[in-house]
């Protein structure tokens, strides 16, 4: 090609960029990354918001829910109609909750059968009141936090399908279906292991037929140092297990029991307490006995921190506690409130009959 037809022809000329249109494209380049990298950051940051605000609900229901089934089965003994009543109080002069709670060994036998009518014991943590020391079975509760104790029976027999296999180290209640021997002696209770010596009871044929034995559950429900919702278990033989997580990041738990006062008695709640009020009166004189259900308030959180809740907040938990949390500079994690009313199935049942 000769000089004449490069100079005719503008696009042979036209080999590259120059300079300035390269800095201009480099410009509208990075206008482009830097909007891009924007629109993912923001698009990040309320994915995590949203993935926290499901997680505080799924972790707050889940608690709910599991602790509703738990404890709605407290003071279930099988075909008992009427626990036998307990002759030492508790609180007594002798008898603290705590030590109550904690009572094991085949010694305390007798004691454990006396005290079935305490099927649910409270220890109260609320700000500003009497704070009930932690139990000398259960060493990782939170400070500030309430715990409850029940007692209730297995709801599987022993011997049936998918039911734990007796052991000497818990006690089992078997409860006598014959009437004659019913209104003699309804219950009794026993070491595993021990035999038709000591689980003599019959069926409702009265025939000589054992009746079924369960095991009788003792346990603790609390909130842990770690923020799990979480209870142990307390077997005859006082070789505690490891305690059992039921919900992770629940930070506070906090109870008023439901008391039936009425005489006589209906089932129905007449008082809403953290606990027994012995005052004399006109004030209604309440005791661990007279408990028909609980009311329970849960703090649940999420497992990281949010931009959005950096402020103190004051949450409410039950008539007289309110949690207050300080400012965080790091950011804090979302937090949410679950409450319930539980009712107590069976002993609800025996007050109404």
């Amino acid at each position: 090609m000769n000089r004449r037809a490069l100079v005719s022809n503008p696009q042979a000329r036209q080999q590259g960029l120059t300079l300035i249109e390269l800095m201009i494209a480099l410009v509208i380049g990075l206008l482009i990354v830097a909007a891009v990298s924007m629109l993912f950051v923001g698009s990040s940051r309320s994915r995590q918001q949203v993935e926290s605000t499901a997680e505080v609900s799924e972790n707050g229901r889940y608690a709910i829910d599991v602790l509703s089934r738990e404890l709605s089965q407290a003071g279930f003994y099988g075909s008992l109609v009427s626990p036998v009543a307990a002759t030492t109080p508790i609180p007594s002069g002798t008898m603290t909750v705590a030590a109550a709670m904690c009572l094991t060994g085949t010694a305390n036998l007798a004691a454990w059968q006396d005290s079935l009518t305490y099927y649910a014991l409270g220890l109260g943590s609320a700000a500003g009141a009497s704070v009930d020391a932690n139990p000398s079975c259960v060493t990782t509760r939170k400070d500030g936090t309430d715990a409850i104790f029940i007692q209730r029976a297995s709801t599987c027999a022993v011997g049936s399908v998918d039911c734990p296999a007796e052991s000497t180290a818990n006690s089992y209640l078997q409860v006598s279906e014959c009437g004659s021997e019913y209104s003699a002696t309804p219950i009794v209770l026993g070491q595993g292991g021990s035999g038709s010596s000591t689980f003599t009871l019959q069926t409702k044929k009265c025939d000589g037929t054992p009746a079924p034995k369960r095991q009788l559950v003792r346990r603790v429900y609390f909130i842990s140092t770690a923020n799990r919702l979480s209870y142990q278990d307390i077997p005859l033989s006082g070789a505690l297990p490891d305690a059992v997580v039921l919900a992770e990041n629940i930070e506070q738990l906090q109870i008023e029991y439901a008391f039936d006062t009425s005489t006589p008695a209906d089932g129905t709640p007449d008082i809403f307490a953290a606990a027994p009020n012995p005052a004399p009166a006109p004030a209604p004189n309440t005791d661990w006995t007279q408990v028909v259900g609980v009311r329970i308030w849960l703090l649940s959180r999420s497992t990281d921190t949010s931009l959005n809740t950096k402020n103190a907040a004051d949450f409410v938990l039950g008539s007289d506690t309110t949690v207050h949390i300080d400012a965080n500079a790091a950011g804090n994690p979302k937090r949410r409130v679950y409450s319930t009313y539980i009712s107590f199935v069976t002993p609800k049942a025996r007050r109404e009959s």
